[in-house]
Formats: C-alpha cells, sequence, structure tokens
C-alpha cells in the first residue's frame, strides 16, 4: 500500500472517531461515553483512538474547535452577501437554527458540555473562536443601532438573547418534530427584528434566508478528518 493510500486511511479512521465521539456525547453525555466505548462501536482498538487523538479530553477539544471552525466560516461567508444589518442577524438566527437540524450531532455534543469545559487550559483556542463569534453578532447590533435600523438597545445584551434563543433550544427542539428548523427560525426573526427594528420590522425571506445558510454550511462542512474544509 502506498504512503498516500495509507495517510488517506488514517484520516478517514480520525473523521470516523471523532463523528462516533460526537454522536455519543450528544446522546449521553460527555461522563458517560468512554474511549473503549467509541473503541468497540468502530470495532477498532483503544490504540488506534490515542494515536489519533492523545485523550478524551482531546477528542472533546476537537469536537469544540471542529464545531466552532465551521460555524464561523460559514459566518464569514453568508454575511458578506449582504451589508443589511437586520438581514445579516436573521441570517445568523437561521444558521443557529438550522445547525440544530441539519449539524444536528455535533450542535448538541457542543452545546450540553461547553459551560462547564470552557474555561479548561485546553479549550483557550475554542473561547477565541467563540469570543470571535460573539463580536461578530454583537457587531451587527451596534452598527444596526449606529445607522438608525435598530432602536437603541446594548448590542452585547442583544447579542446573548441571539445565543440563548436558539443555542438553547438543542433541549426542546425535535429534528422529526411538528415544526422544523427553519419555520421556528422565521418565527424567532420576526419577533426579534420586530423588537429592534426602528419602524416596521421587514418580513423574513424565509426560503431566501435559509439557501444562503444552508450553502455556507455545505461549503463547510466537517471533510473526512473531522476538520472544517
Amino acid at each position: 500500500m502506498s504512503a498516500e493510500r495509507v495517510a488517506v486511511k488514517r484520516k478517514s479512521r480520525r473523521g470516523d472517531i471523532l463523528r462516533c465521539f460526537t454522536a455519543m456525547v450528544a446522546e449521553r453525555g460527555y461522563d458517560e461515553v468512554s474511549v473503549r466505548d467509541v473503541a468497540e462501536a468502530l470495532e477498532i482498538s483503544k490504540g488506534t483512538i490515542l494515536h489519533h487523538f492523545r485523550s478524551k479530553e482531546s477528542l472533546l477539544e476537537e469536537l469544540h474547535s471542529d464545531y466552532m471552525r465551521r460555524r464561523l466560516a460559514e459566518a464569514r461567508e453568508f454575511l458578506a452577501t449582504t451589508e443589511d444589518p437586520a438581514e445579516q442577524l436573521q441570517l445568523i438566527v437561521y444558521q443557529l437554527m438550522l445547525a440544530q437540524q441539519d449539524d444536528r450531532a455535533a450542535t448538541v455534543a457542543f452545546a450540553r458540555e461547553i459551560v462547564r469545559f470552557a474555561e479548561q487550559d485546553t479549550m483557550a483556542e475554542v473561547r477565541r473562536m467563540r469570543d470571535e463569534y460573539t463580536a461578530l453578532v454583537t457587531e451587527i447590533v451596534r452598527r444596526g443601532v449606529r445607522r438608525g435600523a435598530f432602536v437603541e438597545v446594548d448590542p452585547s445584551l442583544t447579542a446573548l438573547q441571539v445565543f440563548g434563543m436558539c443555542n438553547w433550544s438543542w433541549t426542546w427542539f425535535k429534528p422529526d418534530g411538528r415544526r422544523p428548523a427553519r419555520e421556528i427560525a422565521a418565527e424567532f426573526c420576526r419577533t426579534l427584528i420586530g423588537g429592534l427594528a426602528a419602524g416596521a420590522p421587514p418580513e423574513p425571506d424565509a426560503d431566501a434566508l435559509a439557501a444562503t445558510v444552508l450553502a455556507a454550511m455545505a461549503a463547510h462542512e466537517a471533510d473526512e478528518g473531522g476538520a472544517a474544509a
């Protein structure tokens, strides 16, 4: 077997390991998942997993890093399609809600463990990316206020409102439930932009917003190695 084929095989196995671990954490929580569980599910040795990831903690850090890299890359891409703060904020809402449906395991695994592990030294890069994403959303609101598109609000607090509204929906949202993610996102946008808009709020173009976000998600989905493309 050529060195190139060996490298491809190892890369694929790394992706399998991360995806399996992510699915298990999403279903059970970090404390209830062991390296042995992942090895048995994939029918590989623990040594194979530790060859790619030094420890269970390294797997969790990679899960969180990969998740934030993809969300940031998507946001940069779709936010570049418009300069309108209201539309940009709606795209953020759609991104966060569509991730609940179309990137379900990673979103749940990230959300259910991020608070407990956020301050660990190994999560320094994850914290940096979370801060970058928060600043990005805060600046959208700040720019909307500055331009007169939004009423006077605290941009930081409004950003936290968006995150609280969307990110914790993993606790109640069901991908196969009565209301799909894009319908919930549209409702969230109506109430959010309706409260912020200086004047009559625009009706969200649900299909266009969803299509823009889904295109960005497709462009930055996890590759076989578990990292953003």
